[in-house]
C-alpha cells in the first residue's frame, strides 16, 4: 500500500491512493520532492513482486542515487531508474517530441518487466520545456491519458515557486495538469521567526478520503517521516 509506505502517511491518507491515479507533487526548490516521490515508490514496492520506474530529466542516475542515500532512501532492484543523458548526446543536432520519447521509454521497460505499475518522471516543468510548445495544453492532455491507458500509477513531480509562504503554480497553459491529475501532494516550507518547517499537504486525491491540514515534513534515520499537523 502506497499510505504505509512513509511513516505518518496514513495519518493524511484513510484510504490508500487508488491504482492507476495519476499524481502531481508540486513544490518549490528544496522541499524533498524527489526525496518523497522515490520514498514512496521504493518502499511501496517491498510489499510486492511489482517493479517501478523513476524517470529523470532534471539529474543523472548517480546524481539521484546519491540523493536518495542522503536522506536514508534504501533503493530496491525492482525500481529501474533511467535518465536522458545517451538521449541528449545521441539527438543534440535534433528536436525530438520528448512526450512521445518519454511514451517510448516507459513502453521498453514494460516489455522487459512484465509487472511495472508505478512510474515517477522528475519532472514535468524540465518534460516542456523540450516539447513544442505550439501544441503544448493538447499535448499535457495526451501525456495524462497516455499514463492511464498504460494503467499505470503515476507520479509527476513539478517545480513550482515560493511567494510570501504559500506555493503557486508556474505559468503554463491554464495550468492543465491541476485539473487533469487525480491527485495533487503539495510539499512547501513555512517559515516562522527562526523556526523553518517543511510541510506535506494532501491537496486533492480523487476516491480517496483524505485530511488536507499541512503536516510537518522531516528526514530522520529510515527515510522521510511525515509528523503531525504544523499548526
Amino acid at each position: 500500500m502506497f499510505r504505509g509506505s512513509i511513516n505518518g502517511l496514513d495519518e493524511l491518507l484513510q484510504d490508500d491512493i487508488p491504482k492507476n491515479s495519476v499524481v502531481l507533487v508540486s513544490g518549490a526548490e528544496g522541499t524533498l520532492k524527489s526525496s518523497l516521490v522515490s520514498n514512496l515508490i521504493s518502499n511501496y514496492l517491498i510489499g510486492n513482486d511489482e517493479h517501478g520506474l523513476y524517470i529523470t530529466l532534471d539529474e543523472d542516475k548517480e546524481s539521484l542515487l546519491k540523493n536518495m542515500e542522503s536522506v536514508g532512501i534504501k533503493k530496491i532492484d525492482r525500481l529501474h531508474i533511467f535518465d536522458y543523458k545517451d538521449i541528449r548526446l545521441e539527438w543534440r543536432f535534433q528536436e525530438p517530441d520528448m512526450i512521445d520519447v518519454t511514451s517510448d521509454v516507459i513502453d521498453f521497460y514494460r516489455k522487459k518487466y512484465d509487472k511495472l505499475t508505478v512510474v515517477a518522471l522528475d519532472s514535468l516543468n524540465a518534460l516542456y520545456s523540450l516539447t513544442n510548445q505550439a501544441n503544448l495544453r493538447r499535448n499535457i492532455y495526451h501525456f495524462f491519458t497516455m499514463l492511464k491507458d498504460k494503467e499505470l500509477t503515476s507520479f509527476l513531480i513539478m517545480e513550482a515557486g515560493l511567494s510570501e509562504g504559500f506555493v503557486y503554480a508556474n505559468d503554463y497553459p491554464g495550468c492543465s495538469e491541476y485539473f487533469l491529475a487525480d491527485g495533487i501532494i503539495e510539499v512547501g516550507i513555512i517559515e516562522a521567526r527562526e523556526n523553518v518547517k517543511r510541510y506535506i499537504q494532501i491537496r486533492k486525491m480523487r476516491a480517496t478520503r483524505h485530511t488536507m491540514n499541512k503536516h510537518q515534513l522531516i528526514v530522520d534515520e529510515d527515510g522521510l517521516a511525515i509528523l503531525g499537523s504544523v499548526y
